[in-house]
C-alpha cells in the first residue's frame, strides 16, 4: 500500500521526538559521569594525611644532625625510609621540602635581626 506524506510526516516526527530523548538521556549521563570522576579525583587530593609523629621525629633528628651536608644519601633514604614506614619517594620529597622551608625560616630571621638592629641604632627624635 502506498504510504501518504502526512503518514511519513508523523513517522518522521516520532523518529526526531525517540531521537531528542535519547540525546537528553546520553547528555544526563555523560554529566553524572563528569561529576562522579570530579569527585573522585578532588577526593583523591583532599585525602593527604601528614606522617606519625614518629616518622617526623625519625626524620628531623637526621636533618638537624646533618645541617651541614642535609642530603641523605640513596641507602640512607632507604634506610630512613624503612624505619619511618614510608617510601623513598615520600622522604626524598620530604627531605626538599624540609631544606625549602629551613632556608626561608633561616632568611626571615635574618631579616628580622636586620630590622630590630635598624630600629636599635636608628636615633629617635624627641621633640
Amino acid at each position: 500500500r502506498p504510504v501518504s506524506q502526512l503518514e511519513k510526516d508523523l513517522l518522521l516526527a516520532n523518529i526526531q521526538h525517540k531521537f531528542q530523548g535519547i540525546q537528553l538521556q546520553l547528555k544526563e549521563s555523560i554529566c553524572q559521569t563528569i561529576v562522579i570522576l570530579r569527585n573522585r579525583i578532588f577526593d583523591a587530593r583532599r585525602k593527604r594525611q601528614n606522617f606519625s609523629k614518629t616518622a617526623t621525629v625519625i626524620l628531623n633528628e637526621y636533618f638537624y644532625n646533618n645541617l651541614a651536608n642535609p642530603y641523605p644519601s640513596d641507602i640512607v633514604k632507604e634506610e630512613l625510609a624503612a624505619k619511618c614506614n614510608l617510601t623513598t619517594a615520600q622522604v626524598t620529597n620530604w627531605f626538599g621540602n624540609k631544606r625549602i622551608r629551613f632556608k626561608r625560616k633561616e632568611e626571615d630571621s635574618q631579616e628580622n635581626n636586620k630590622t630590630l638592629w635598624k630600629r636599635i641604632l636608628t636615633p629617635r627624635d624627641t621633640s
